[in-house]
């Protein structure tokens, strides 16, 4: 009967916590959980049908999906894969959907600061400078994908980074193939504090 009553008054405590943190922010937390599981896409531009069949369950277990060089209508044509993720895709046209990540061109301050209020934590960017320089003035983790036999970097604070330089991921790929990386959110919304 003790464990019951404990069990219960955590359980009401834990959803008061929730309550009073959507009543103080005006919404939920973008995140919840203390990793994100980030998807980077680094297609050829030769067989997306092949792509999205090889890792279908890499991009089923991505909560965000990063691209570069991925027309918008071959998402819509994968709408299973797609569905409920928060997308970025790089091309001739920027497509963002989700609240969770957005994309910054530039070091634009104000836009910056806006991004930072509504509490997102991954940026995308089509610039490894820029993505660092992101990452050194807010709490961000900053994703510049590259196309194959590129390189494709993720920044985060230098504090964070294990060489403490401000890359947090750096990869190269070699062909069409899909990278999962797990972020951990927590460390960057204890940092933004």
């Amino acid at each position: 009967m003790t464990n019951l009553l404990s069990n219960v008054r955590s359980f009401l405590r834990s959803i008061m916590k929730t309550l009073f943190e959507i009543i103080r922010t005006g919404r939920k937390s973008n995140y919840t959980s203390k990793t994100v599981t980030l998807a980077i896409i680094h297609f050829d531009g030769q067989n997306f049908d092949e792509l999205i069949r090889t890792y279908r369950e890499e991009l089923k277990a991505a909560s965000i999906i990063v691209a570069k060089n991925v027309p918008p209508e071959l998402v819509k044509a994968y709408k299973n894969v797609f569905h409920s993720k928060d997308i970025v895709l790089l091309g001739k046209e920027i497509y963002v959907r989700g609240s969770n990540v957005d994309f910054a061109k530039e070091v634009q301050v104000n836009k910056l600061r806006s991004f930072e209020k509504r509490r997102l934590h991954v940026l995308v960017t089509d610039n490894k400078k820029t993505a660092w320089m992101i990452s050194q003035m807010f709490p961000f983790y900053c994703v510049c994908p590259g196309e194959p036999f590129e390189e494709t970097v993720i920044t985060a604070p230098i504090p964070l980074t294990r060489n403490s330089d401000g890359y947090y991921f750096s990869k190269v790929p070699y062909r069409s193939q899909v990278t999962l990386i797990d972020l951990n959110i927590d460390i960057i919304r204890e940092f933004s504090k």
